[in-house]
């Protein structure tokens, strides 16, 4: 084995794992997305969402909303994710040379609540400009979590702490006709900024082994450091149909891909520039993510004076998330991309197109109070299985030992099929205002990880990482609260 072939699978795993848990460890949908667009949405688990339109937050979902409003219309809330992700399992290291890996350590250990709270705002406001025409226009969070592993956590070189900000801006405009049909668009514009560290774990078992190779322990040597962000635009659009009567609505919504390119600079104590030979200070390197277009439908129907269902469904084509790419534009020689770093290939991903499914309840007892219950189904985006190529490829040279597994699933994407049970109300104050309250828990299936990582120590040694577990826990409590009025 070559240092060459070290560096390139350390660079791979190392950025590979830090992405994959910026975008999906704590993420509360499939993939890495999430559905907390409104409160009075997360009360009957966001069932037709992009159809009911109690508020203006009905933009997040569906351009076509804003023609619901009669006068100027404008909400803001905030939801209080809650998520507990927790994994056990064996980590088995193994020295690397010519002559094949070497089992030196097991240690077994478990990473509990290691994706962090945070609370994700939304703000809506929907204005008529004639008696066809309105505008609209919705700012919330698509994508975003922070994660963060003990120090001691013996694979923070597969993950370690992340956090991503994302905010998605989309003015809409919508055409009416004749106050039943109405046809929608917008423009989003995405803003996404990340943070990603990588490093060896503090009391490295294997320090004393470094010692005698390395001259000095390994401890908290840091693989990866990256700062980055990018803006990216796509577009929506949608219809949505109502009764006469008002008390059937049916909507229907489409949402673009996006391709954030994420511009980061890079620090690190193990990869080196291929020019210089020295290790990455301030090293610039792109990563593009293929985030899914989606379908949603919507279904209303208020069936009684003081009930009402909903019923959604939302098709999110994970299929286009094949693999993440790393491009380092600095790294020539000669004037020509190094072949190392222009692309690299960082992980084959292979995500599946999936559906979520949700039922909601609402009860009317007065004027004044909605009360909402409701269930949804989420299935989740990452693949179950081996991923064979990627054991084929590190067992072609020398990486991993014959007859260890390596699954599509990883602790950075601990993706799972999703259930989610929810309960909110909406007290109206008086015509003009009115304030939401919801609540939900969810909870994802225990799924098998078992990864390989090699990392280079010198030339000709390197160190081989095995995983070998699983999530123990995955479920989330999520708290919001709103204030719609119009005017």
């Amino acid at each position: 084995m070559t240092i060459k072939s070290l560096r390139k699978a350390a660079l791979a795993t190392a950025i590979c794992a830090v992405t994959g848990g910026t975008f999906s460890s704590g993420a509360l949908a499939a993939g890495f997305a999430l559905q907390e667009s409104s409160t009075s949405g997360l009360g009957r688990a966001f069932a037709a969402e992009n159809a009911i339109g109690d508020n203006a937050a009905i933009l997040a979902r569906n351009p076509a909303g804003s023609a619901l409003f009669n006068e100027m219309a404008f909400s803001v809330g905030v939801t209080y994710v809650n998520p507990e992700i927790d994994a056990a399992g064996t980590t088995d290291y193994y020295s690397l040379t010519s002559a094949g890996p070497n089992l030196e350590a097991s240690v077994f250990d478990r990473a509990d609540d290691y994706a962090s709270s945070a609370f994700v705002p939304n703000a809506y406001f929907a204005m008529p400009l004639d008696d066809c025409w309105s505008f609209g226009l919705a700012m919330n969070t698509d994508y975003g979590l922070e994660t963060d592993f003990d120090s001691d956590w013996p694979v923070t070189h597969i993950a370690d702490q992340t956090e991503l900000l994302s905010v998605n801006i989309a003015p809409s405009v919508a055409f009416d006709w004749n106050n039943q049909f109405s046809v929608g668009v917008s423009v989003n514009f995405l803003y996404a900024d990340a943070t990603l560290k990588s490093k060896v774990p503090n009391n490295f078992v294997l320090d004393p082994l470094a010692e005698q190779i390395l001259g000095g322990p390994a401890s908290n040597a840091k693989l990866l450091d990256a700062e980055g962000d990018d803006w990216d635009v796509g577009w929506s659009i949608g219809a949505l149909w109502r009764s006469v009567d008002g008390r059937t609505h049916i909507g229907v919504s489409y949402q673009s891909e996006l391709d954030p390119e994420i511009e980061a600079d890079v620090d690190s104590d193990l990869l080196r520039s291929a020019t210089t030979g020295l290790p990455f200070n301030n090293e610039r390197a792109n990563l593009t993510l293929d985030l899914p277009d989606m379908f949603e439908l919507g279904i209303y129907h208020r069936f009684h004076d003081e009930w009402g269902v909903a019923f959604g469904a939302m098709w999110t084509d994970w299929d286009d998330f094949e693999r993440l790419e790393a491009f380092f534009p600095n790294q020539r020689v000669n004037g020509n991309p190094v072949p190392d770093y222009n692309p690299l290939k960082i992980k084959e991903e292979n995500f599946k197109t999936g559906w979520r499914y949700s039922l909601g309840v609402e009860y009317y007892p007065c004027d004044e109070v909605t009360w909402r219950f409701g269930y949804a189904y989420d299935n989740g985006a990452a693949r179950d299985g081996f991923n064979n190529d990627a054991l084929a490829e590190s067992q072609a040279v020398g990486f991993l030992p014959d007859g260890l597994p390596v699954t599509w699933r990883t602790l950075s994407i601990p993706d799972a099929d999703r259930q989610w049970v929810t309960f909110g109300g909406t007290y109206k104050v008086n015509n003009q205002l009115s304030i939401d309250g919801g609540l939900a828990y969810l909870w994802g299936d225990d799924e098998p990880i078992q990864e390989f990582q090699a990392l280079p120590l010198v030339p000709g040694v390197g160190l081989g990482t095995y995983f070998d577990g699983g999530t123990t826990n995955l479920e989330a409590w999520l708290i919001g609260a709103s204030l719609n009025y119009s005017f």
